[in-house]
């Protein structure tokens, strides 16, 4: 009967741990780690095509050399993607986007404290209202595993 309690206890615990379920509504300074601040669309019209999809990162811890996205079904990016810091100046990054999933390789690691604004440009989607959601992942400087940011929300309406 103990046993299966630890088990029990053990694997819930661990479950728990696994679940990246950060919706990005966060604030600058909530956490010691990288996370998702905010997420927009403009414009926010599901018929008007070539929209830009943005995202808040905030880097803290350890230097960020990667960031990767899990494109949604039936979204795909025209224009590519641009990433900024706070002050508006562009990062160099190589970008590639294979499948379903973009990948942001930084010329240099991203320094904690440092708010990256993330922008999908050129956005095709096929129109009608929906709720896109993107998965973000960043690999930190001196670790090979990707580390699960959150998930960020994009709702566009039609009209």
């Amino acid at each position: 009967m103990k046993r299966t309690l630890v088990y029990t206890v053990a694997f819930s615990l661990v479950a728990a741990a696994l679940i990246p379920a950060a919706w990005a509504t966060g604030r600058p300074n909530d956490a010691k780690v990288s996370h998702l601040v905010d997420s927009t669309v403009y414009p926010d019209s599901a018929t008007v095509q070539n929209a830009t999809h943005q995202f808040e990162v905030h880097v803290q811890g350890k230097a960020l050399s990667e960031l990767s996205i899990d494109l949604p079904e039936e979204v795909s990016i025209t224009n590519g993607i641009e990433v900024k810091n706070k002050s508006g100046q562009k990062i160099p990054a190589t970008v590639s986007i294979n499948d379903r999933k973009a990948t942001v390789v930084f010329s240099q690691p991203v320094a904690p404290e440092t708010m990256l604004s993330v922008s999908l440009q050129g956005v095709q989607t096929p129109g009608y209202d929906q709720t896109w959601l993107y998965r973000f992942y960043a690999k930190k400087v001196g670790l090979t595993a990707e580390i699960p940011l959150g998930t960020a929300r994009i709702q566009t309406y039609r009209g």
